[in-house]
């Protein structure tokens, strides 16, 4: 099975995707609660604001942004769990903010999260 992660801007999405994850840290003004499944919010999954700031002043420091929220993902892994399993049922949607430009901090998430799908894959081949 292949993987699909599906990322879609929070800012005016009337009505999420089906199964969708909201992986901001602060709900969205005109989203109601009622629009997510239970369990679908994910505030803690992504980096500190602190460790993005630090990262969008330099964007040489994508690496090691990387490696320092991987590293700490590895570490939690109760944060990111739920995305993976919904990975390995089918295709996973990331509601987030902003742009999802090669050096934003949900395009880690998302290679995080593939990463580890692989792995997971591997180990059960």
């Amino acid at each position: 099975m292949g993987i699909e992660i599906r990322l879609v801007q929070v800012e005016g999405c009337r009505k999420p995707p089906a199964g969708a994850f909201l992986v901001d840290g602060k709900w969205p003004r005109g989203l109601p609660r009622s629009a997510l499944a239970a369990g679908h919010w994910l505030p803690r999954v992504m980096p500190t604001d602190e460790l993005v700031a630090w990262m969008r002043y330099q964007p040489l420091r994508w690496s090691t942004f990387c490696d320092i929220y991987w590293s700490d993902m590895g570490n939690n892994p109760g944060r990111w769990l739920p995305l993976l399993r919904t990975m390995e049922q089918g295709e996973l949607v990331l509601l987030h903010s902003g742009e999802a430009d090669e050096h934003s901090p949900v395009k880690a998430l998302e290679s995080f999260l593939t990463q580890r799908y692989r792995e997971r894959q591997a180990e059960t081949a």
